[in-house]
């Protein structure tokens, strides 16, 4: 029992998961959610923006203030909140398939737990990235690398999900 024992289909979904993680993990701390060119009285400002952070830059100078969750909308909570618990569960369903692969590998309840896990991850990230997209307005509208990368998390949970319900019923023959 152990590594060894498990399918190609299961180590996949490790390396996929392990993948979808660190995605989600960069998608959500990064300042860049939203990125946007402007011109305030004649000097041209780079802003950018994630959940955290605001930011500006003028040539050299780059600002950043955090941001407080004092006079945030809540809809931005929303959305900071099941950012977080989507790599939460990213992380659960992550150490379920190690322990899984590593030292229960007799106990498929484990494995079936981390797919589930998986998908009401991917949930949570569907849901952090459409209420950003249906809530934000003007230059929070320009959305930039980190919202994109929370879009991949998604979709790549559901894939492993979906590798993970194959692989826990055999329907692929034991690959």
């Amino acid at each position: 029992m152990g590594f060894g024992d498990t399918s190609l289909l299961c180590k996949i979904v490790l390396v996929l998961l392990i993948f979808c993680f660190i995605i989600d993990l960069i998608g959500f701390a990064i300042p860049y959610w939203y990125s946007v060119d402007l011109t305030i009285s004649g000097v041209n400002v780079k802003s950018f923006g994630g959940l955290w952070d605001l930011c500006a830059e003028n040539g050299n100078i780059k600002t950043c203030a955090s941001l407080t969750n004092n006079g945030l909308a809540d809809w931005f909570r929303a959305v900071r909140a099941f950012s977080i618990l989507s790599w939460l569960f990213f992380l659960a369903a992550l150490v379920f398939v190690i322990v899984y692969m590593f030292f229960l590998s007799d106990k498929k309840m484990l494995y079936l737990v981390a797919v589930c896990l998986t998908f009401v991850g991917a949930l949570c990230a569907l849901i952090a990235f459409a209420v950003y997209a249906g809530e934000s307005s003007g230059v929070l509208k320009e959305y930039h690398a980190a919202f994109s990368l929370t879009i991949i998390s998604f979709i790549l949970g559901l894939i492993i999900g979906v590798f993970g319900i194959l692989d826990y019923f055999g329907c692929l023959g034991g690959i």
